[in-house]
């Protein structure tokens, strides 16, 4: 049985909880992003124009759709399909990959956070 002391305790932590992590996911909107193959760089396109960009990998075709300000694969000829189910990716900094096709999409521009700071 729980006790008040122990309910306080666990509404606190997933209070704390919820704040630590918008605090951490609140980068800065990118501008555009840079997609690469097999380790050259395909081409830079804007964030703000909407658009569906092909690019061949090791493995074959990945889609990438760019739309509303975000990115995305759409598609690949991975086996786990693990680059498709990451997500969207808008702000500075982000990246995704599709490691088996050698395939990754970086957001840039805007206002990134710091990696670092030093006096």
């Amino acid at each position: 049985m729980l006790t008040i002391s122990d309910k306080i305790l666990i509404i606190s932590l997933t209070i704390l909880t919820l704040f630590s992590y918008s605090i951490a996911s609140g980068g800065r909107q990118g501008d555009e992003i840079r997609i690469e193959a097999d380790g050259k760089v395909i081409g830079t396109f804007s964030l703000r124009k909407d658009g569906l960009h092909e690019i061949k990998g090791v493995l074959g075709a990945s889609r990438i759709e760019v739309k509303g300000g975000k990115t995305s694969f759409l598609s690949s000829p991975c086996k786990n399909k693990l680059c498709v189910h990451q997500g969207e990716i808008n702000k500075s900094g982000q990246m995704a990959a599709c490691l088996p096709n050698r395939v990754v999409v970086r957001v840039l521009g805007g206002d990134g956070d710091y990696d670092a700071l030093t006096r």
